[in-house]
């Protein structure tokens, strides 16, 4: 069950745990009652709208990284397919800057993000295969 942050007119913040009906069915205009009587209204400024906040970057990646003595020539596969320039730690694991040189980089090595959301890479079925002619 999500955990809502609310605020009262007291500045009291409280934590509440509520099935989505439960919120849908006591929140209203952002206020809620509040067992003991009092109101509340909820609290925006705790919620996070997006997984990838600039907070997130740069972003280590293990999986699309390369052996230590791969990474020269892994550099110059990235830049012919427009990267741009890609940094390695020492390990050989790819260093994202921002949430668009990823999506790039990602899609140029044919992965994808399986949690990802709208605009993150997403899998491209071949044409090749017979079930999708």
């Amino acid at each position: 069950m999500p955990a809502y942050q609310f605020v009262t007119d007291q500045g009291e913040q409280i934590e509440l745990h509520l099935s989505f009906t439960e919120f849908d069915r006591r929140v209203k205009n952002d206020t809620i009652t509040l067992d003991d009587g009092r109101t509340a209204r909820y609290d925006w400024s705790g919620h996070s709208f997006v997984s990838t906040v600039p907070a997130n970057y740069p972003m280590v990646c293990t999986s699309a990284g390369v052996h230590p003595s791969q990474v020269k020539e892994h550099m110059d596969y990235l830049r012919k397919q427009g990267c741009g320039q890609v940094n390695h730690t020492k390990d050989g694991d790819l260093i994202f800057e921002d949430k668009h040189q990823r999506k790039k980089v990602v899609e140029a090595l044919g992965m994808y993000d399986r949690n990802g959301g709208y605009s993150d890479p997403a899998p491209r079925y071949r044409t090749s295969c017979k079930r999708y002619r």
